[in-house]
């Protein structure tokens, strides 16, 4: 950025302390390191602020990458509502629209959260657009969030694009130099286990190829998954589609995770909205996202916790299927790469609960071929909603 144009911007954003205008912000002389930090970063970024008693979110300022992502200058939306630029129609081949009851959520409890939200800029194009929501946390009033948008299409995130094509060439070399050894080990520990060859005299020996086959078993799931994963990134990948009832799956992953959660002393439940029978999809992946989200929360729930699995068709009649827990929950800065490629690899070894970090961006996938979206809201300490959002249309 020229200093011509740096100092243009900074002598607008003090509008933003004008007592005619609004109450004088604080940050620009408590966070001298954010502020410079701000305007140099490559993420289009926003700080908004909420009243005690107005829901819509007011943009109060805004970073120059956000200018160049939006067409926008600070005087044209400081001032206004966020929600004056959320695209309201359809997204897309009527992908889901942005919900805003999640944004009210995170506002209302200052929590963090992440969720599709497309943004319409000066010249009226729709950007598709992922935005994360902070607090701002050394705020007197708790008033302000800090607002960060990323475009899922970016041509200039380099760093994702070289993610995944590792992440490809990994999961090519695993389909034979992995599956090959180990159908060996689950076949031969079968054997032992079924004493094929005669009877084992220590019933230790027979334990030990029951553990063996199970690990096996879970690693080939594990690949198994991975490899799937790869393939949805390609334009190969079809849905097996089918109508199918939305409670029913949803009780029967309920049942296979049921298990663990009593002997982990965590509470499942139930809230589903019966007025909608059927859904139109593939059943058995959506199963498969359900199913990892219950996961999840099951790893980071402790004992006495609770996790509830909710439906209800909103007033625009999408279709929202929420897994909602009181566990650890997420920080911040947890939150805003749980879509990333390469979100917790560097976690594996210090925090083994922590697992390789592909469960979400599977989540987030599949129900994009859904063409539906996912917003999570999280802090620490207060647990995690995770919240998929499918157009009304793929309803029966």
């Amino acid at each position: 950025m020229n200093a011509s144009l740096f100092n243009n911007h900074t002598s607008k954003r003090k509008k933003i302390s004008d007592p005619d205008i609004f109450a004088p912000s604080h940050h620009e002389k408590e966070f001298g390191l954010f502020d410079s930090v701000f305007h140099e970063v490559s993420n289009a970024i926003a700080i908004i602020s909420r009243g005690q008693d107005d829901r819509s979110p007011v943009i109060l300022d805004i970073n120059h990458h956000f200018e160049l992502v939006t067409g926008y200058q600070l005087d044209e939306i400081c001032g206004r509502s966020l929600y004056d630029f959320l695209a309201d129609t359809q997204f897309k081949s009527n992908r889901a629209k942005p919900n805003r009851h999640v944004i009210e959520k995170a506002l209302t409890s200052r929590q963090a959260a992440v969720l599709f939200c497309p943004w319409i800029n000066k010249g009226g194009k729709i950007l598709d657009i992922d935005m994360t929501i902070r607090p701002f946390n050394s705020d007197d009033d708790g008033s302000r969030f800090i607002c960060v948008l990323r475009e899922n299409n970016s041509e200039n995130n380099n760093r994702d694009n070289a993610a995944k094509e590792i992440k490809r060439s990994l999961l090519s070399a695993m389909h034979h130099n992995f599956k090959t050894p180990l159908n060996g080990i689950l076949g031969y520990s079968e054997m032992i286990m079924s004493e094929i060859l005669g009877p084992i005299e220590q019933e230790s020996y027979k334990n030990y190829a029951q553990d063996i086959h199970g690990a096996g078993k879970d690693l080939l799931l594990l690949i198994d998954n991975l490899l799937e994963l790869k393939e949805l990134e390609t334009k190969e990948f079809e849905l097996q589609e089918e109508e199918f009832s939305i409670e029913g799956m949803i009780l029967e992953c309920l049942k296979k995770v049921s298990e663990d959660a009593e002997k982990g002393g965590v509470e499942l439940s139930c809230r589903a909205d019966l007025s909608v029978p059927n859904l139109f999809g593939d059943k058995s992946r959506l199963q498969q996202v359900i199913h990892s989200l219950l996961e999840n929360a099951l790893k980071f729930t402790p004992p006495g916790g609770k996790i509830v699995i909710s439906t209800i068709q909103d007033r625009d009649g999408d279709y929202l299927i929420c897994c909602e827990d009181n566990g650890s929950g997420m920080s911040s800065q947890q939150l805003a790469k749980v879509f990333c490629h390469d979100t917790h690899l560097s976690d594996i070894y210090s925090n083994p609960t922590v697992g390789i970090g592909f469960g979400l961006s599977y989540v987030k996938q599949i129900i994009e071929k859904h063409e539906g979206t996912v917003s999570i809201i999280s802090s620490v300490g207060t647990g995690t909603t995770v919240t998929l959002h499918l157009p009304g249309g793929r309803l029966c």
